[in-house]
C-alpha cells in the first residue's frame, strides 16, 4: 500500500541569506594530510579505522555545505580507499556520507548539505600509500543546503540575488533529493548571496 496517496502537504516559501559567503574548499575541514600519517587509514574495516583530526570548529562549514574529498596521489600507487563523514544535515539532522576512491588521485564530490562536520573516518586504503605526498583532505563544496526542517521536499528556486542583483536561476543546479542549489554566481566573500526558495512540508 502507498501511503504516500493519501499524504497531505502546504507549501512553504523561505529564504536564505549568506553575507560574504566563501569560495567553494577554501575551507577546510581536514587540511592536505600524507594518508599514512591519518589513524587507521590502512584497516580494512570501517569500525577498525580512527577518526581524523579536524580542523578549528570555526573553520569547517560556515553555511549547510556539501563535502569535497580529494586524494592526491604522488605515483600512481593507491588502487582505492573509503572515508565517511559524519554530522549535522542543514536541516539539523544527524547524517553521514560514505566517499568511495578508485585508486589514484581523484576529487570526490560529495551530496550531503552538512551544517557541522563532527568526524570523519578513513578505512580501506589499498596499494601502496607510504609515499610522502600521497595524501588525502576535506573542504567545502558549493552545493548550498536550503533548511527546511523534517519531513520537507525542495519544490524550486524561484529567486537568486548576488550582491543584491537579481540572477538567472539555473534550474539545472537545484537538487530536490538533497535539498542543494549551486548559485548561478559563484560565490565569494565580496557580496552578500540570497535565495529565495519554495518546498513542501508533509503534515499528515
Amino acid at each position: 500500500m502507498n501511503n504516500d496517496v493519501n499524504a497531505e502537504w502546504t507549501q512553504e516559501i523561505k529564504q536564505l541569506i549568506l553575507t560574504t559567503p566563501i569560495l567553494a574548499e577554501l575551507v577546510t575541514v581536514y587540511a592536505d594530510t600524507d594518508i599514512n600519517d591519518t589513524v587507521g587509514y590502512n584497516e580494512a574495516l570501517e569500525a577498525d579505522a580512527g577518526d581524523l583530526t579536524l580542523a578549528a570548529i570555526g573553520t569547517r562549514q560556515v553555511a549547510p555545505m556539501n563535502v569535497v574529498a580529494t586524494v592526491t596521489d604522488a605515483n600512481a600507487s593507491i588502487t582505492g580507499g573509503y572515508a565517511r563523514v559524519y554530522g549535522l544535515d542543514a536541516n539539523g539532522i544527524p547524517a553521514n556520507e560514505l566517499f568511495t576512491f578508485t585508486g589514484g588521485t581523484q576529487t570526490v564530490t560529495g551530496n550531503v548539505p552538512f551544517m557541522t562536520v563532527d568526524r570523519i573516518t578513513t578505512w580501506g586504503f589499498t596499494g601502496t600509500v607510504t609515499e610522502a605526498d600521497d595524501n588525502i583532505k576535506f573542504g567545502a563544496g558549493a552545493k548550498i543546503g536550503l533548511p527546511m526542517g523534517s519531513n520537507c521536499v525542495l519544490l524550486d528556486v524561484v529567486k537568486e540575488l548576488h550582491a543584491n542583483a537579481c540572477q538567472v536561476v539555473t534550474h539545472a543546479n537545484i537538487s530536490r533529493t538533497y535539498g542543494t542549489y549551486i548559485p548561478t554566481t559563484v560565490a565569494g566573500g565580496d557580496h552578500n548571496i540570497e535565495l529565495w526558495y519554495t518546498f513542501k512540508r508533509r503534515i499528515r
